[in-house]
């Protein structure tokens, strides 16, 4: 579902993505974690083409990303109508319902029906435990609340992949806790995921596979509960002893 191949970007002379090789099979639930600037929502912006990259290749969703061609818009369209982002910082429509948030998507962009659109929407929104908010502006919501429209939002697409990044950082404990909750279940369900996240225990909680990244390059991955409970490489060591600390 994901394979990336010598992904590098670079801003000026600082190199964030260093080569970067990932290969992601449908279903699976990956896990990035790292320091600040070690490239984590870069490649996720990179995979959804938010950035473009300096060399490498992408194959995402079926869709083939060359970073030396910039995509022609309907290639654009479809790669993102596959591939859903969540952000940290929700970026809901402040203008617009709950509800009107998660059809904004298959209403105008897809062009879908507005009766059958609506309730499907109305389902997302009991799906993510918001069945009673769906008239509620952004700004009537929790933190926890407006992320959890930005996860039916995204899933209103019906993407194949889904990018978040950081999708608790943003939140206070008892909120971050609502939506480990809605990723648990996607996880579950076999939705193909890839988190960027300090949150450790989401990410012990939802992940396959875990991979570290340092440097702009992926140090060390494999299956999460012995990427965390027993890491090989000494910086991913040192990494969680002072996390943990």
């Amino acid at each position: 579902m994901i394979h990336i191949e010598g992904l590098t970007k670079r801003y000026g002379e600082r190199r964030v993505l260093d080569g970067v090789d990932w290969v992601q099979a449908a279903g699976e639930t990956t896990v990035l974690f790292g320091g600040s600037g070690c490239g984590k929502s870069t490649l996720l912006r990179c995979l959804n083409q938010l950035e473009r990259a300096d060399a490498g290749r992408i194959r995402i969703a079926g869709h083939d990303i060359d970073p030396a061609q910039a995509p022609a818009a309907d290639v654009l369209r479809r790669l993102r109508c596959g591939v859903g982002m969540v952000f940290q910082q929700f970026h809901l429509f402040s203008h617009r319902t709950a509800l009107e948030n998660v059809m904004e998507g298959p209403l105008h962009v897809l062009g879908r029906l507005q009766g059958e659109v609506r309730q499907e929407a109305l389902d997302l929104l009991s799906r993510v435990g918001l069945e009673g908010h769906a008239d509620q502006f952004p700004h009537q919501l929790s933190g926890g609340q407006q992320q959890r429209v930005a996860i039916a939002r995204a899933l209103a697409m019906k993407p194949q992949v889904l990018l978040l990044d950081e999708p608790t950082s943003a939140l206070d404990p008892q909120l971050r806790e609502e939506v480990r909750r809605v990723l648990r279940g996607l996880a579950e369900e076999g939705m193909t995921m890839l988190v960027v996240t300090h949150d450790l225990r989401l990410a012990r909680q939802i992940a396959d596979r875990a991979a570290f990244l340092d440097g702009g390059r992926i140090l060390e991955s494999g299956p999460a509960e012995q990427v965390f409970g027993n890491p090989v490489h000494e910086r991913t060591q040192q990494f969680l002893e002072e996390v943990h600390s």
